[in-house]
């Protein structure tokens, strides 16, 4: 049997080779060619899973190191037999990370006061409940907007999407992308609701580019010039509307949930997700030596800011100061680690806020 992976997913070469005739490729170059004779793939965003990848091959699973699912063609897949996963989950520490960096740099910059600010999240999954805690840890008021959950757990106080848009001064999204469907996302901020929100709003989307219309938010900053936006995720990737990337406050190329911890976690979800499959035995894996094992140092801490820009800073890796492209940016990433790869020796932050974050503390 044959598996056919994505080169770029780390710590997964010499794990099936003991079961399965294996060939890595980058995401981008794996085709109909490459497939028609594998019995598994192993992807990331950057392989398109669809009638023109897989008609006439063998595959029959496929398994994605990522939370999101729109690359693959989920109603091609459950009418032709092909079993597919993703890894739900595996990088929201390092998303909340992203977004509490790129918080604190707007926070700073405006010399606002966390406890004044409404954090509207729209999307509560795994990553928008992240983010839930690191808005209530920073002091601020939190307002949730998710359709399918609040109808399905007939959750009251979740807002509407016009309504959050309204009220709050920071608008961040957590969504999966989706064009059908009851509660279609593509677009789902665009030119006429961007008019209900306030003129000094502050929009993150780290979830996935098209959520957002873009040229629709170019016109809002250019009608609000005290408005703001962190992107990290852009409509046609991997070529950038550089007009929207001069106007943001911080422009990243897709790198929101590239932690060393999301890397591992989305890692170890496919291989036992494929080991179970197969019952190969190989659950519960981890990589050896583990990397997540050594804590990196935070020598002291004023406060909960201070501790989340000493752990990130999200100016590091702006689009516009580097010098790769777009794809091998991403592809040769340095992963960081997020907040549970931190031991803080010294801090006058709320301690137990700090814990729930996910950092280690001394003496605690």
């Amino acid at each position: 049997m044959k598996i056919v992976a994505d080169s770029h997913i780390p710590y997964l070469k010499g794990v099936f080779e003991p079961f399965f005739d294996v060939e890595y490729l980058p995401g981008h170059l794996i085709g109909k060619d490459s497939v028609k004779d594998a019995d598994v793939l192993i992807t990331r965003t950057r392989t398109i899973c669809n009638a023109h990848l897989l008609d006439d091959s063998k595959v029959k699973l496929i398994a994605s190191a990522t939370i999101g699912y729109d690359h693959i063609d989920t109603q091609y897949c459950n009418a032709h037999g092909i079993s597919w996963h993703t890894a739900p989950g595996c990088n929201a520490a390092a998303v909340q990370q992203w977004v509490g960096s790129a918080l604190v740099k707007w926070v700073r910059s405006k010399n606002l006061n966390p406890h004044s600010l409404t954090l509207g999240i729209v999307g509560v999954g795994n990553v928008g409940s992240k983010v839930l805690e690191l808005g209530y840890a920073l002091g601020m008021k939190v307002v949730c907007c998710d359709p399918p959950r609040a109808e399905s757990e007939n959750l009251s106080t979740f807002a509407d999407l016009n309504e959050l848009l309204k009220v709050s001064d920071i608008i961040t999204f957590h969504v999966p992308f989706t064009k059908s469907g009851k509660y279609p996302t593509f677009h789902m901020l665009n030119g006429q609701n961007l008019a209900l929100c306030k003129p000094t709003a502050y929009i993150l989307n780290s979830s996935r580019g098209g959520v957002i219309d873009e040229t629709a938010l170019i016109h809002f900053l250019k009608q609000n010039p005290n408005a703001d936006v962190a992107i990290d995720v852009w409509e046609n990737e991997p070529k950038l509307n550089m007009e929207l990337a001069s106007r943001s406050l911080v422009a990243t190329p897709h790198i929101a949930g590239y932690s060393l911890e999301g890397k591992v976690m989305a890692t170890k979800m496919v291989i036992e997700t494929i080991s179970q499959h197969f019952n190969l035995g190989l659950e519960p894996w981890w990589p050896m030596p583990n990397p997540l094992a050594e804590l990196q140092v935070i020598d002291s801490a004023d406060n909960l800011s201070d501790a989340i820009v000493k752990s990130y800073q999200v100016e590091i890796d702006d689009i516009r100061n580097i010098n790769l492209s777009f794809e091998d940016y991403r592809n040769t990433y340095s992963y960081r680690r997020d907040f549970t790869g931190f031991r803080v020796l010294k801090t006058n932050a709320d301690t137990p806020k700090l814990i729930k974050l996910g950092f280690k503390v001394d003496n605690f």
